[in-house]
C-alpha cells in the first residue's frame, strides 16, 4: 500500500548484543583512523575543487536511496547548488547499527556520519576517548546562523551534548509532531453519525461499525471499529484519555515514576478490555504484522486507525483513496483530534525531542570547517530551500512567470518515490515531507496542514523528553517502559485483554514486579537526572 512508502522506518530500530557492544568498545579504543577523502582548501565551482565532504548515513528503507549511484542526478545537482563535492554513502536500514559499529571499531569513517546519538551503543565511549569532534568552537566561527535555526533546547539534548560540549547537529523531525486518527469518513456518513469527540462517541460509532456492513461485502462481521497491530502504542489512542501514556514519565510527589505503573493506566487497559471483549478491536493484534495493519485497512475492515499525517496523501488523499480502498468507490478519511476522557485528559502523541537523528565528525577528519560550512549554506540558501522542497528545476518542476510549478505524484517524483531522496535523504537539515514550501505545493494542502496542526494541538507534555537511557534498566529490557515486545508491560497487557488474567490482580502483581526487578532504581536515576537537568 503506497502509505507504507512514506512510513519512517527509523521507527523500527534494531539493536546489537551487549557482548557485541562490548566488543565493538575494545576494539575501538584501538583503532579509530579516517580513511574519508581529504576535502580540498580551495572551494570553487568546478566539482574537481570544490570541497570534498564524505557523508555516511542509512538508506531509511527510502527506494529511491537505496538504488542511487554516485553520479545520481540529484547529488550532482546538490553538487552544483552547494559548490561542495558531496560524496553520499547509504548503507542499510536494517542492519545499520551492526555495520556502523563495524566501520567505527574498523576505522572506515566518513567525514559526516549518521547515528542516533553522541552516547549511542553503536560506537560506546567514542565521545570519552575523543573519537568525536566538538563542534562549539567551528559552529561559532563557520556558521553562526545554525545556532539561531536551531532553538537551545536541541544543543542541551544528551544526544547532542555532554558535559557542556557540543558534539553532534541535530536533524530535525520538521513538525513538533505528526501523529493523528484517521477515520472512515464515508462510514460516518453512511451511518450518520458526527465526528466523534468523547470515549462514549467512539463506543457509539464502533458499535455500530460492529451492526453493520460497512465496506459492502456481504459480510458484517469482518470490520473492526479500532484497528490495531503489534506495534501496540503505535494505535493506541484511548490511553491518554485516562491521563496516562505508556511510554511517559510523570512527576509525582517528587519523583519521576512511568505512567505504566500509575493506577490511571489501569482504567485505560479496562477500557481497552471492554473494547476487546465486544469485538471493537481485530483479535489478533499482538500478532498482526503493519503489513497486515495496511492491508486489513485497505478491504475496509477498520474505521479507526493511529497514523502519520505524512501518511494521508498516499494512501487516503483524494488522488489516491480509490487506489488504496479496494471496491469502495465511495471510501474517503479524515484526520480527527483525540478523544477526551471524563477528566478532561485528552492527547496523542507524547512530546518528544523533535531530533530525527544526530550528524557527528570523527576528531580525525580533515578540514571540517568545510562541513560546518556546507551545513550552513543548507540552512541559509535559497536554492537550498528550493532544492529540499521541489528537486531539480526542469525536472521534478518547473517555473511559470517566478511562480513554480510542482506536482508530487507526477511520475518524476513518485517514480521509487524520487521526492523521498531530495526532501529527506539529502536533506541534512529534516525530514522534509512538512516543511512550508512542500505543504503550500501539496494537494489538499489546507487539510494535511491542518492535520499537523492538529498532531500539535494534542501533545502530551513529556517531563523525560531529554532523558537519556537509563543504566539502571539497560540490562533489564523486561522493564522498559511502552509496549516494547518482551515487557512486563505488554506481556500483562496481553493477558488482560485475552482473558488469561483477571485486571485487578495482573496489574498489581505487574507493578510489584517491575519494581522489584530494578524499577525503584530506574525512578532513583531518572529523579536525579531530572532534578540535574532541571537545575541547568
Amino acid at each position: 500500500m503506497k502509505a507504507a512508502l512514506y512510513y519512517l522506518s527509523h521507527h523500527h530500530k534494531r539493536y546489537i548484543t551487549s557482548i557485541a557492544g562490548a566488543i565493538m568498545t575494545v576494539i575501538l579504543l584501538a583503532g579509530c583512523s579516517s580513511t574519508a577523502k581529504e576535502p580540498s582548501d580551495n572551494p570553487s565551482s568546478g566539482a574537481s575543487t570544490s570541497p570534498s565532504v564524505h557523508i555516511l548515513l542509512s538508506h531509511s528503507e527510502f527506494a529511491y536511496a537505496k538504488q542511487a549511484k554516485e553520479d545520481d542526478a540529484y547529488i550532482k545537482e546538490l553538487n552544483r547548488l552547494s559548490g561542495f563535492d558531496l560524496n553520499y554513502e547509504f548503507l542499510g536500514h536494517s542492519d545499520y547499527t551492526q555495520q556502523l559499529s563495524l566501520r567505527f571499531a574498523s576505522g572506515d569513517l566518513a567525514d559526516l556520519i549518521r547515528t542516533d546519538s553522541i552516547v549511542s551503543t553503536m560506537h560506546s565511549g567514542a565521545v570519552d576517548q575523543g573519537v568525536f569532534l566538538e563542534l562549539g568552537s567551528l559552529i561559532e566561527e563557520y556558521a553562526p546562523t545554525l545556532k539561531q535555526k536551531i532553538p537551545e533546547e536541541f544543543w542541551k539534548s544528551p544526544r547532542i551534548s555532554k558535559d557542556g560540549k557540543i558534539y553532534g547537529i541535530p536533524v530535525t523531525r520538521g513538525v513538533p509532531a505528526d501523529r493523528s486518527i484517521f477515520i472512515r469518513q464515508d462510514w460516518l456518513d453512511k451511518l450518520n453519525m458526527d465526528t466523534p469527540e468523547t470515549l462514549d462517541d467512539y463506543l457509539a460509532f464502533f458499535e455500530a461499525v460492529k451492526k453493520e456492513d460497512m465496506n459492502g461485502n456481504g459480510d458484517p462481521n469482518d470490520e473492526y471499529g479500532l484497528g490495531m497491530f503489534s506495534n501496540v502504542i503505535w494505535t493506541d489512542i484511548f490511553s491518554p484519555a485516562f491521563g496516562v501514556h505508556s511510554n511517559k514519565w510523570s512527576l509525582q510527589d517528587g519523583q519521576l515514576v512511568p505512567d505504566i505503573i500509575d493506577p490511571r493506566m489501569k482504567e485505560a487497559i479496562a477500557f481497552y478490555k471492554t473494547l476487546f471483549d465486544e469485538g471493537y478491536i481485530n483479535p489478533n493484534l499482538f500478532v498482526k504484522k503493519e503489513d497486515e495493519q495496511n492491508a486489513s485497512i485497505a478491504k475496509g475492515e477498520v474505521g479507526v486507525w493511529g497514523a502519520a499525517v505524512y501518511q494521508y496523501l498516499a494512501g487516503y488523499g483524494e488522488d489516491n483513496a480509490q487506489k488504496t480502498f479496494l471496491n469502495q468507490p465511495d471510501a474517503s478519511v479524515s484526520m480527527i483530534a483525540p478523544p477526551t476522557g471524563s477528566r478532561g485528559d485528552s492527547g496523542m502523541a507524547l512530546q518528544s525531542d523533535e531530533i530525527y537523528f544526530v550528524w557527528v565528525i570523527p576528531a580525525k577528519t580533515k578540514n571540517p570547517e568545510n562541513i560546518i560550512k556546507f551545513l550552513e549554506w543548507a540552512y541559509n540558501s535559497p536554492d537550498a530551500e528550493q532544492f529540499f522542497a521541489y528537486g531539480i528545476e526542469g525536472q521534478n518542476f518547473t517555473k511559470e512567470n517566478g511562480e513554480i510549478k510542482y506536482d508530487i505524484n507526477d511520475p518524476v517524483n513518485v517514480d521509487k518515490n524520487a521526492f523521498q531522496m531530495y526532501q529527506v535523504s539529502l536533506n541534512p537539515r529534516e525530514i522534509g515531507f512538512a516543511a512550508p514550501l512542500v505543504l503550500k505545493a501539496l494537494p489538499e494542502s489546507d487539510k494535511v496542514t491542518k492535520g499537523y496542526e492538529t498532531s500539535k494541538d494534542s501533545l502530551i507534555l513529556n517531563e523525560a523528553k531529554y532523558m537519556p537511557r537509563l543504566e539502571s534498566l539497560a540490562s533489564h529490557p523486561e522493564l522498559n517502559i511502552g509496549a516494547a515486545h518482551g515487557s512486563l508491560f505488554l506481556d500483562m497487557f496481553a493477558k488482560v485483554l485475552t482473558g488469561r488474567e483477571p485486571l485487578d490482580s495482573a496489574f498489581d502483581n505487574f507493578v510489584a514486579e517491575w519494581k522489584k526487578r530494578g524499577g525503584d532504581e530506574a525512578i532513583k536515576e531518572a529523579t536525579d537526572w531530572y532534578n540535574s537537568f532541571n537545575s541547568q
